[in-house]
């Protein structure tokens, strides 16, 4: 996926990079980082490509997003020669590589390269896994960790938790501790998360609170990306199933 605010940089990338020559395909242009990321579930890309200066939504905001919720998304930062350092803040969130804008044709099929050899690393560490030598990091045995899991979520869930927030309450590695997780119970360990916030968001619209005042008190700030998620989990938005309550409360009056 590739995000940049420049209609002449997205058209200079879509015909100008040979990007089957590196195995890569994009699947998606976005015009700035919010619409990349509201995506991002969608399209489950394995490398984004993102400018470091866009309107709505930055690169930086990109790189830490993917960080927290996409384990192994390779990110490439395209940024300006006056915004380099500026750009290098995303080293926090693990960013794949920087390609400066002017020399971008001739940078940017080395940054693929790498990105994809990182993801092959990735994949090899995955087939250990399903080949039962999986380890944890730390001197906790598997099970130990899960349940200090789902004690965190319990406690947590209400808040904007991330998997770094997860994996640092835990003592465990962020990767190691989404791919056990997936492992061991069959789920994803933020579509449990997602679960449980609607579980308890869809009581409080039960119980009169505004949609907003429910998105809020279960850790979403964006009513609007609250209203997408509760779509995808239940299969209406937060109105219809607060119209549908309401009907049905009345007609039991």
């Amino acid at each position: 996926m590739v995000a940049d605010d420049e209609a002449y940089i997205r058209d200079g990338l879509a015909a100008l990079i040979s990007w089957a020559e590196y195995d890569c395909q994009v699947v998606y242009w976005a015009q700035n980082g919010k619409e990349l990321v509201e995506n991002l579930e969608r399209f489950q890309p394995d490398i984004v490509v993102t400018d470091i200066k866009m309107p709505v939504m930055d690169g930086l905001s990109v790189a830490k997003y993917v960080y927290e919720h996409m384990e192994y998304t390779q990110v490439i930062i395209l940024t300006a020669y006056t915004d380099f350092e500026y750009a290098q803040e995303a080293i926090h969130y693990d960013v794949s590589d920087y390609v400066i804008k002017t020399a971008m044709l001739e940078e940017i099929p080395n940054s693929l390269k790498k990105a994809v050899g990182n993801l092959s690393k990735y994949r090899k560490a995955e087939e250990k896994i399903s080949g039962k030598t999986l380890m944890p990091v730390q001197k906790d045995e598997p099970e130990d960790i899960l349940g200090k899991v789902q004690t965190y979520i319990e406690q947590n869930y209400t808040t904007r938790i991330t998997l770094t927030d997860i994996a640092e309450a835990v003592h465990a590695n962020r990767s190691y501790l989404s791919r056990l997780y997936k492992q061991r119970t069959g789920n994803n360990l933020f579509d449990v998360i997602n679960k449980m916030k609607l579980s308890t968001a869809k009581e409080y619209i039960e119980n009169g609170k505004k949609i907003y005042e429910a998105a809020e008190m279960v850790g979403f700030d964006d009513t609007a990306y609250f209203s997408r998620v509760f779509k995808k989990y239940e299969g209406c938005s937060p109105k219809e199933y607060e119209f549908s309550k309401r009907k049905k409360q009345n007609e039991n009056q």
